[in-house]
């Protein structure tokens, strides 16, 4: 039998091809496997323009790995005596005050942890140009508070970072402590993990990757890096920042204590800071349905028996209309336990096989054309489980078509918008729209202005959320622009933002003058409705 490692090294170069189609510059990896020493295998760059390779000990954005440390840390505190699993949001926080009275009066630490909520998402309001975080910390509870229910209560799988943004003022409320004192003292000491942070590392930090977004040719860009944690807010959604090698620290842990507390029956393993895990690791709510074998989400861990399709927490599946290939056909079934995370300038993912006592971490620094840490893990799976050649999945040619439809979207929304288009209206004088529109709660603003015959409007009113409106019809405006102006200027791009994303809405009042500004931020999402003040 050919080592493990001889058969991970000779994947080299349909790694190397995965990184080109996509548009990713660095990615770092690493693998454990019971009875094999650790693997770990860089290829690229961490500065592009430096010519700095990335080794094991650079520090990648993990974004959404987050959520697997703040159920781990809320499970803590739980096996402390502060809480239990059924205990309600309301009766922990007192600053929940949900204007929807199932949240308020329901909504328990597990929904909250398990994405089945149905609560409204606000992905794309928050979450800004250049990984801008638009919400301070001091709006985060009013923010939250002034969500609805866009889904019926605990009746689907419905992913929310701001249940997890909510989950971290929780453990802030149970423990006494910072959120990042507390996962700092219970987790990252505990295990050794010194270079792993949840929000930007301090400058004395060094071998810290640089971070890109890809554009249509495949080439990147530089953009700021992920700015979510360092007001706090979006630190215990998206905020970790680690290295392949503290990673696999945090992902052995987590094996030992699932197979351990499965067996005996405790919510404690020897040596582990992690409590609780057969609770945090077991499924709670069904996604990616129909499917003949399970999909599911735990808390802060999605769960797949292979053989079967895997990515539901990623960006693949939406740009592959015919549905994910089929992973591990031809070998014994097998849970895989998994994550994944994306922001601009950052892919990750992590896979944990506990029957096999194994993980794959792979992290990497660019918002690519597809799921590149995506498809790399599900590269080393197969090889993982040795799947039969003739069994295995063509994961470059799945690759390549996620690019061919990504690169389709901005051409296909601009043909959407115009075929939709009332002809014939034109825009009032455009000093009538100009002003500072305001939400209800008074937390997001819209700055309009008229500069040199054009309308503008800006985000929170920073320049670098300033965006050009050109007049669509009647008193409705588009801020879009193509692809790689959007991706060069650090924003998130892709098939969630649809037509109605990009147009700004604006309504007169009973005496004819502008007074609304109406934008529908997510699919699926009720539009904000700002007032002029």
């Amino acid at each position: 039998m050919v080592d493990l490692h001889v058969r991970l090294d000779r994947l080299g170069p349909s790694i190397e091809r995965l990184m080109k189609i996509g548009g990713t510059p660095g990615v770092s990896i690493g693998v454990l496997s019971h009875g094999n020493p650790t693997y770990t295998v860089q290829y690229g760059m961490r500065d592009v323009e430096g010519a700095l390779p990335v080794d094991s000990n650079t520090i990648f954005t993990a974004a959404s790995l987050t959520k697997a440390l703040t159920a781990a840390a809320m499970g803590i505190l739980i096996d402390d005596g502060k809480a239990t699993w059924d205990t309600l949001v309301k009766d922990v926080l007192p600053t929940f005050h949900s204007r929807d009275e199932t949240l308020q009066n329901s909504a328990t630490l597990t929904d909250i942890l398990s994405h089945r909520t149905g609560m409204s998402w606000a992905d794309n309001l928050w979450l800004g140009t250049a990984n801008n975080v638009l919400i301070s910390h001091e709006d985060a509870m009013p923010y939250i508070n002034n969500q609805t229910l866009l889904l019926p209560f605990r009746a689907q799988f419905s992913y929310s970072n701001l249940c997890y943004e909510l989950a971290g003022h929780i453990v802030e409320a149970l423990s006494g402590q910072s959120y990042f004192d507390f996962v700092q003292d219970r987790i990252f000491v505990p295990l050794g993990m010194n270079r792993t942070f949840l929000k930007t590392p301090p400058a004395s930090i060094d071998n810290v990757t640089k971070c890109y977004n890809a554009l249509d040719d495949s080439s990147v860009v530089p953009i700021p890096c992920a700015k979510i944690g360092d007001d706090w807010f979006g630190a215990p959604t998206g905020g970790l920042r680690s290295s392949v090698n503290d990673l696999l620290k945090l992902y052995k842990a987590f094996l030992t204590s699932f197979n351990d507390q499965f067996l005996t029956g405790k919510t404690s393993t020897q040596g582990s800071p992690l409590r609780q895990v057969t609770q945090l690791m077991s499924a709670k709510i069904p996604m990616d349905q129909p499917s003949r074998n399970e999909i599911s989400y735990a808390m802060g861990w999605g769960r797949v028996q292979l053989p079967g399709r895997m990515g539901q927490i990623g960006i693949n599946p939406r740009l592959l209309p015919n549905g994910m290939p089929i992973i591990a056909e031809g070998v014994p079934g097998e849970l895989v336990i998994f994550h994944q995370g994306s922001l601009p300038g950052a892919l990750a993912l992590v896979m944990l096989l506990p029957d096999k006592d194994a993980a794959i971490v792979v992290l990497t620094n660019s918002l690519a054309l597809n799921d590149v840490a995506d498809w790399i893990g599900q590269l080393i799976l197969e090889e993982l489980l040795e799947v039969p050649s003739g069994s295995r999945s063509d994961i470059i040619k799945a690759a390549e078509s996620c690019v061919s439809e990504n690169i389709k979207w901005y051409p296909a929304l601009v043909k959407e918008l115009v075929d939709a288009r009332k002809n014939g209206t034109s825009a009032r004088h455009l000093e009538a729209y100009v002003g500072v529109y305001w939400d209800d709660i008074h937390v997001f603003k819209i700055i309009v202005t008229q500069e040199n015959g054009k309308l503008y409007w800006a985000f929170q009113g920073l320049d670098s959320e300033k965006y050009e409106l050109n007049h669509y019809e009647d008193d409705t405006f588009l801020w879009l622009k193509p692809r790689n102006e959007l991706s060069r200027r650090g924003r998130w791009v892709g098939v969630s933002q649809g037509p109605e994303f990009w147009k700004a809405r604006f309504e007169a009042g009973s005496d004819d003058k502008v007074t609304k500004l109406f934008w529908a931020h997510g699919n699926g999402v009720p539009p904000v409705q700002c007032t002029k003040e």
